[in-house]
């Protein structure tokens, strides 16, 4: 076996490999390796290329971003191999339209197994990732160098309503504020707060399920039962489980609709299509 360093193959001389960015790669893949207690030259590769994210762990460094920046190390990789495959079109925009075409998907659960080729179609590149033990996250969007948006999920929480919601969120800042990151945007859905971007983005990814004039005049908001939620859902061409998950929100009442929110099983059918 061939007995050469570890990180020979990832040495390229490039004008981007200044000695400053050899040196700070050195010292967080040092810090990395420490909390880890091991070595995955994988990782130095990723801070060597300025891969998303480790500009956000050089400033910090912290337990906590060494856990995120290592999840989103692992999405970026996935999503460089999709593209590598030559699948995924060029990116050319998310019009509005795109995602209120997507959004009609999820009448069918079934149709979870046609989001990610769906995506490709329009030069976006979903990634599915459990989130570790130090992280508190929802969903991402960053961009590859080549341009490519991505959207990594962690399925925090295993709902159908969360699922379509938390991707058409993510989504709706690629359609709207793709030139605004040059950083991996993080989304925790508890804590969105007032955040003007997140309120463009929430509005978005509702709309593109209902509009305004339907959601004002829903009856399910103020009779709120399964009979009406069910008819409103066939009225609006929507997913009762997706409807009922506005209505809790809007509502602040989650103990609403439990057997409809909990009856659909997302990583159950997403890891069979694996």
């Amino acid at each position: 076996m061939d007995d050469k360093n570890e990180f020979e193959d990832f040495f390229v001389s490039t004008s981007d490999c200044t000695p400053e960015r050899l040196l700070s790669a050195l010292k967080s893949y040092s810090e990395i390796s420490k909390k880890l207690g091991s070595d995955d030259p994988l990782v130095f590769k990723d801070l060597l290329s300025g891969a998303a994210g480790s500009a956000l762990f050089r400033r910090s460094g912290t337990a906590k971003e060494t856990e995120t920046f290592l999840w989103l190390s692992q999405v970026q990789r996935y999503a460089e191999i999709v593209v590598s495959t030559g699948k995924v079109k060029g990116f050319k925009g998310l019009p509005k339209e795109v995602l209120k075409d997507l959004s009609g998907l999820s009448l069918n659960p079934e149709n979870l197994k046609q989001v990610s080729s769906y995506l490709w179609q329009h030069g976006v590149v979903l990634v599915f990732l459990p989130q570790s033990s130090g992280m508190k996250t929802d969903g991402v969007f960053f961009k590859l160098q080549c341009g490519t948006p991505v959207v990594g999920m962690t399925l925090r929480y295993d709902r159908y309503d969360y699922f379509w919601f938390t991707l058409m969120h993510e989504l709706s800042h690629v359609s709207i504020h793709y030139d605004r990151f040059n950083e991996p945007h993080f989304d925790c859905l508890d804590d969105l707060g007032e955040d003007i971007i997140e309120l463009e983005a929430n509005q978005l990814a509702k709309e593109s399920f209902i509009s305004r004039s339907d959601w004002r005049s829903a009856s399910v908001r103020r009779h709120r039962n399964e009979d009406e939620l069910l008819k409103d859902a066939q009225k609006f061409s929507m997913h009762p489980a997706v409807l009922a998950g506005f209505v809790r929100h809007d509502l602040g009442n989650y103990t609403l609709f439990n057997s409809v929110i909990h009856e659909i099983s997302v990583k159950r059918m997403i890891s069979s299509d694996a």
